[in-house]
């Protein structure tokens, strides 16, 4: 998950952002009663906005209530095999998972986190004979020198036995709805109607509307989950706050956010229901 948000404004909007102001201004406020020499009791307003702000800032950091707010999105597209999905005309990879480091010799890697699941469940599928062509997409790394995402992973399929002639990569792009733009120019060029859509289970339900808003069949084809699912099982140590716990509550709320933000196109989710010619 990304530490930073793309859009620096969009911090507010999460619950780590909205919290933290509330429990500065709260504090505040409290501080400012204290100096006027007025009791507790006179202002309820202040102590009520400190209390409120840290009681869900606390629930917000600790496990149990991120996993339970992430597997809500997760439970939609549990875990498939990627051999028992439908055909298809082209398997999409969506970016999120390349980084790259640059060593004090100048020396740059490129790697993957845990994002880049998305790449192997997705040469799963293609391994299986799923679709025909793979289009990958993605951003760069703010390294100078580097790949987009999605030319440095049609690199990798290709060394790993795609033809060349069967990858694609779009142009880098920094959001969903830019990447979902490019690629879908590049796929109407070779006549595609139908797409497995492989991205992080979180990320799915808009990753699919994105695809299905622009006239395409989209099957989901997750990865990179989050949560354990059926298999997850309560533990005193998911009460204990952690950082990592507020990141994944944030980045449940950013997905909520951008459904909203993402109003399904009725004319497209239409035309991609029906089914491809084959």
């Amino acid at each position: 998950m990304n530490l930073v948000a793309t859009r620096w404004w969009s911090t507010l909007l999460l619950p780590s952002g909205l919290l933290l102001l509330g429990l500065a201004v709260g504090l505040l406020l409290v501080v400012i009663a204290w100096r006027q020499g007025r009791r507790p009791a006179q202002a309820r307003l202040a102590c009520l906005l400190t209390g409120a702000s840290a009681l869900l800032l606390y629930l917000s950091s600790t496990p149990l209530v991120a996993t339970w707010l992430a597997r809500g999105i997760e439970s939609e597209h549990p875990p498939v095999d990627p051999a028992t999905l439908p055909e298809a005309d082209a398997i999409v990879v969506l970016g999120g998972g390349m980084h790259a480091s640059r060593a004090p010799d100048g020396h740059v890697r490129l790697y993957m986190h845990h994002a880049g699941d998305r790449f192997e469940v997705a040469m799963e599928a293609w391994a299986a004979g799923r679709a025909p062509l793979m289009a990958f997409g993605g951003g760069g790394t703010g390294v100078e020198g580097t790949p987009s995402e999605g030319e440095w992973n049609r690199a990798r399929a290709v060394a790993r036995g795609v033809p060349p002639e069967s990858a694609l990569s779009g142009p880098a792009a920094r959001y969903t709805t830019d990447e979902s733009e490019g690629i879908a120019a590049e796929l109407r060029a070779r006549g595609v109607r139908r797409v497995i859509v492989c991205t992080s289970a979180m990320h799915m339900p808009r990753a699919l509307r994105n695809y299905r808003n622009r006239g395409f069949e989209a099957v989901a084809l997750p990865a990179d989950f989050s949560t354990r699912g059926t298999a997850e099982a309560f533990s005193p140590a998911l009460l204990i706050p952690r950082g990592l716990a507020l990141a994944l509550t944030d980045s449940w709320a950013k997905e909520r956010l951008g459904m909203l933000a993402t109003p399904e196109d009725q004319a497209g989710a239409t035309e991609s229901a029906e089914p491809s010619s084959r």
